[in-house]
């Protein structure tokens, strides 16, 4: 009996029932890393007993759009482009990155003061161009981005990425019962993996999320999930690199967490579970709402890795 798979526009075939990921290499060499700029939607599960397991064997899922060679007008570290990039309207600012270089976010602080002149402009007062520190960015009146390189990045070892239209993942599981791992998922303009609903039964293993303007893991609603060796990295939320909320329970065993914009953790859920956990270059390692479990053995947090 054969299953299927949407992976966003492309169909699978997978000739085992309980196994989804790619065929084996026909020689005895570990397959080299598979490139998508498709986002990956699962939604095929198994059972409790039997779940479905899509093994990507190093897929590297990357959203990003490298705008290094549009006009820039360049003064200094200051970059400003010719109008708005690729017909994209400015966002709001505090909430996500607008780019990114290579892995770094470049952050869109607010203008607080023009903001108190301006109550209905309250998100959409952008720091001024001679304002701005390393690292930070901001638009004109007339839609162009402006931003200054951040410190240790330059333009002839570095792109400037655009990530894709609002509100897309690079990995969305949307079933219970299944097993997600060796993937990678950059660059997204929401979540590396977004789950929502009421899946249960879910496990992610030896992943990574580096680099996407919303949260690296993020669960919602009453989704129960379990994360083992992972490694979550340079996201732009402000929540955190991984922020499970509304009434999930989830838990993290084995993994990295560092260089995210917010907190390393951000948990509203109803019961979370972090043990065997590094943190480092994390200005804060949980954020923790009123009236949530959570449960932390051998959590380390410094400053290096």
């Amino acid at each position: 009996m054969k299953s299927t798979l949407f992976i966003g526009c492309t169909l699978l075939l997978a000739i085992a029932p309980q196994s989804l990921g790619a065929a084996e290499p026909t020689t005895g060499t570990p397959a080299a890393p598979k490139f998508s700029r498709t986002p990956l939607v699962l939604k095929q599960g198994g059972t409790p007993e039997k779940p479905v397991v899509f093994d990507g064997e190093g897929l590297v899922i990357d959203l990003g759009i490298d705008v290094s060679d549009q006009p820039w007008k360049k003064t200094g570290d200051l970059w400003t482009s010719n109008g708005p990039l690729l017909e994209r309207e400015a966002q709001a600012s505090a909430n996500f990155p607008g780019l990114f270089i290579d892995e770094v976010p470049i952050v869109i602080p607010r203008d607080r003061d023009e903001e108190k002149k301006h109550p209905d402009r309250v998100g959409r007062c952008y720091v001024s161009p001679d304002k701005l520190a390393q690292g930070q960015m901001g638009y004109a009146a007339d839609g162009s981005f402006y931003f200054r390189w951040p410190k240790g990045k330059t333009p002839e070892k570095n792109r400037v990425i655009l990530p894709p239209k609002p509100g897309i993942s690079c990995v969305t599981v949307a079933c219970s019962h299944i097993i997600v791992k060796n993937i990678t998922a950059k660059h997204a303009s929401n979540d590396g993996f977004n789950i929502h609903n009421k899946w249960v039964g879910i496990r992610l293993e030896n992943i990574r999320a580096f680099s996407n303007c919303d949260e690296g893991i993020s669960a919602h609603d009453d989704v129960e999930m379990q994360v083992e060796h992972a490694e979550v990295a340079w996201n732009g939320s402000v929540a955190g690199g991984i922020a499970d909320v509304n009434r999930c329970t989830t838990s993290y065993r084995h993994c990295q967490v560092h260089d995210n914009v917010g907190a390393a953790f951000h948990f509203t859920g109803k019961s979370h579970r972090v043990s065997d956990i590094l943190i480092y270059n994390q200005a804060r390692d949980f954020h923790i709402a009123d009236g949530t479990q959570v449960e932390r053995e051998r959590v380390e947090w410094r400053k290096t890795p």
